[in-house]
């Protein structure tokens, strides 16, 4: 819709255009009674009663239908009677046909708008409506909606937790940092650990810790009894009051202060519960069941990156060997070939090392496909197996193969490359 600005601005510039064509009116007029040549004339006449249609139709855009009413009485039909009146031209009067025509089609426009302005003015009084009925709602779940922004920024930061955590592939810095950051989300315990079995049936070992406030002598460096209960029952556990609980019978020397009260929950791996994450207040009533949840959502993303981390490493211990060509990968045949460069440099003895690599490979592996090329280099690493049983063979990229030669010199490490070279023309396809 217009603004105020736009209209005034509309209606300005239709006031200028009314008084430039009643002054070419005029002018028209005064030449016509003493030209020879009163066509030009009676043209410009024509044009400007046409043109007068611009400042009508500003003037009904800045004051509706009444300032038309307006304008054509008192200016627009007196100043064409005029015209008429002096040319003695009837012809004119055809303009009044064409203002009809535009003042009905502002008309009808004007009595759309006002239909449509009516129609908004009753939507615009339901939604106040609305508006109202939602204000109070808002007023009496005001608490329920901070408490549901709480949740969504406790949600936000465990979204954060979550990639933070993708980032290390470390398991004992992934455990520090699961203790502190359980720590920061639920800041009301006063001490918080992980635990770890590590296989172990019959311990549970701490692996990261974290102290808020000063607890006395805490230095655990096995979980307790709250720990294994909740490894043998497979589920979260919360305790008001150690002190008083039924179901854990302390004696009277393992009643600290220290532990009051705490929430633990399990860390599973590879479908078992393989630890805890637990967080102790030396004060009793501490903590909710919310806390509680949150605790055990913080130990299921800890449970997928601990878990990850400890098969990365695992895997970083294991795989030395390419599954494809079953030769060494290139990151352990960097590690011995350091090895044996330092043992060369200390008994001054010969190495040598070759570089392999398959030509035309791309073009064979575009030709026969992915599964035809896997079969040349299965073939070409069988082919360096039985030629150089006592050399380490790896696969050092695509089609590149590294042989490290212990002990021969570059005279005998040339022919050994002749002899290879040899087998694998001899080799059929």
């Amino acid at each position: 819709m217009p603004s105020p600005a736009r209209r005034h601005l509309a209606f300005a510039a239709g006031i200028g255009v009314s008084f430039l064509l009643v002054y070419l009116l005029f002018h028209s007029l005064s030449a016509l009674r003493t030209t020879i040549h009163p066509e030009g004339y009676v043209q410009r006449i024509a044009v400007s009663l046409a043109v007068f249609m611009l400042p009508i139709l500003t003037t009904w855009w800045r004051f509706k239908w009444a300032g038309v009413n307006i304008m054509m009485i008192v200016f627009v039909i007196p100043l064409v009677f005029f015209v008429v009146t002096v040319t003695k031209i009837p012809v004119f009067l055809w303009v009044f046909l064409a203002y009809a025509v535009l003042m009905l089609a502002l008309y009808r426009a004007e009595q759309q708008f006002d239909n449509q302005l009516s129609m908004i003015q009753i939507d615009e009084e339901k939604l106040q409506d609305e508006i109202n009925n939602l204000e109070v709602v808002f007023k009496a779940k005001g608490e329920g909606i901070s408490t549901f922004f709480e949740k969504y920024s406790t949600y936000y930061n465990l979204r954060k937790l979550a990639e933070e955590l993708t980032l290390s592939l470390s398991w004992a810095e992934l455990a520090q940092k699961i203790v502190d950051r359980a720590m920061d989300f639920i800041p009301r315990g006063d001490y918080a650990k992980i635990t770890l079995a590590h296989g172990e049936e019959k311990k549970l070992p701490v692996i990261a810790r974290r102290r808020m406030r000063p607890v006395g002598s805490w230095i655990a460096k096995q979980g307790d009894l709250f720990d294994f209960w909740c490894i043998k029952n497979r589920k979260r556990l919360i305790v008001m009051n150690a002190q008083e609980d039924f179901r854990f019978a302390l004696r009277e020397n393992e009643k600290k202060e220290n532990v009051r009260s705490l929430i633990v929950a399990p860390l599973f791996c590879e479908g078992r519960v393989a630890g805890t994450l637990a967080i102790h207040a030396a004060r009793p009533d501490v903590f909710t069941h919310d806390d509680l949840r949150l605790l055990d959502a913080i130990a299921t993303l800890a449970s997928s990156a601990i878990s990850n981390a400890m098969l990365y490493e695992k895997t970083e211990r294991l795989a030395i060997k390419d599954s494809l060509t079953g030769l060494f990968v290139r990151r352990y045949f960097y590690e011995r070939l350091k090895e044996e460069h330092r043992r060369v440099l200390m008994n001054q003895k010969t190495m040598s090392l070759i570089m392999c690599d398959l030509d035309h490979f791309k073009e064979c592996n575009d030709r026969f496909g992915h599964q035809g090329g896997d079969l040349m280099l299965i073939q070409f690493a069988e082919i360096l197996g039985q030629t150089l049983p006592n050399a380490l063979l790896a696969r050092y990229g695509g089609e590149e193969f590294a042989i490290l030669l212990p002990e021969v010199t570059k005279i005998e490490a040339v022919k050994v490359a002749e002899a290879l070279r040899e087998a694998v023309e001899k080799t059929p396809p």
